[in-house]
């Protein structure tokens, strides 16, 4: 029995004295806000000139479309777009009342109602007078309303009266102009200028706007270096040929990963597994 006490004892120094030793790398962390909402455009629907087998020549959309295109035909009628724009075959019950007056006094759980557009059937009978598709004219200006919780550094950004905006996580930074704001207890109610209007929104009035909150840069280190310790949060950095507990600040990210912005910096060593490490005298070679 004391043999093994013994040869614990042994490796327990031996892995104390020579500890996996990792360095403090890089590392930026991005704070991202999704905003449930709605979107806004203008759009006229197009009605059937007659009754008679409806068919659309350029396809349901959406799809772009010139001043005086054939959008659909009915009966041997043809149906022409208006205006330059997005045509898309399809409707949602919306199209009479969709405004920014009726939708700005709503509260946050109306905004996240879903509307969702439904295409029209194509080669079926169409009455005359019935909608067949409508057109989004363009150019315009897409715009959003929704909920905003008061994150990162997005106040300053209202103050700039500007978003920074993403189409998905991985797109580049974009600027959406903010029209109005209002506070609505923990979040802000917003109206924007969307920097972009591609095509395929016009398939649900829904949108999830990502907003960029800003970022935080610091000292990357794998979250198994990092201790709570007689209640300080602290990591065990290598000085010299001593390893000492060095108290630190900063986040949890995700793949096991701990962001210091404060305590320790790039280029640092450290002790990889804190919870094995302890102070004193280490040999590194």
């Amino acid at each position: 029995m004391l043999w093994v006490l013994a040869f614990k004892s042994y490796f327990d120094r031996y892995e104390y004295l020579h500890p996996e030793i990792t360095w403090a790398i890089p590392g930026i962390d991005t704070q991202i806000i999704r905003v449930k909402g709605l979107l806004l455009w203008k759009e006229n629907v197009l009605l059937s000139p007659a009754s008679g087998a409806l068919s659309y020549p350029l396809g349901r959309g959406p799809v772009r479309v010139a001043r005086g295109a054939v959008v659909a035909r009915v009966g041997g009628r043809e149906v022409k777009a208006y205006q330059q724009g997005y045509f898309v075959a399809g409707k949602d019950g919306q199209e009479a009342r969709w405004r920014y007056s009726a939708l700005w006094p709503a509260k946050r759980a109306e905004l996240s109602k879903q509307f969702d557009l439904q295409y029209l059937p194509e080669n079926t009978a169409a009455m005359r007078g019935q909608i067949v598709g409508k057109i989004i004219e363009q150019p315009q200006e897409l715009r959003f309303i929704g909920y905003m919780p008061m994150r990162g550094d997005v106040a300053e950004q209202i103050k700039r009266k500007k978003l920074r905006v993403r189409i998905d996580s991985e797109d580049t930074v974009s600027s959406a102009k903010i029209r109005v704001t209002q506070k609505s207890g923990d979040m802000t109610k917003i109206y924007l200028t969307m920097p972009w209007f591609p095509p395929e929104l016009v398939l649900s009035r829904n949108y999830t706007l990502i907003i960029d909150a800003g970022q935080t840069e610091g000292a990357l280190v794998p979250q198994s270096a990092i201790l709570e310790k007689g209640g300080r949060t602290g990591i065990y950095m290598v000085r010299g040929a001593r390893v000492v507990f060095v108290p630190v600040e900063g986040k949890r990210l995700p793949n096991d990963k701990f962001l210091v912005t404060k305590g320790i910096s790039v280029g640092d060593a450290v002790v990889e597994d804190a919870a094995a490490a302890r102070e004193g005298r280490i040999q590194l070679w």
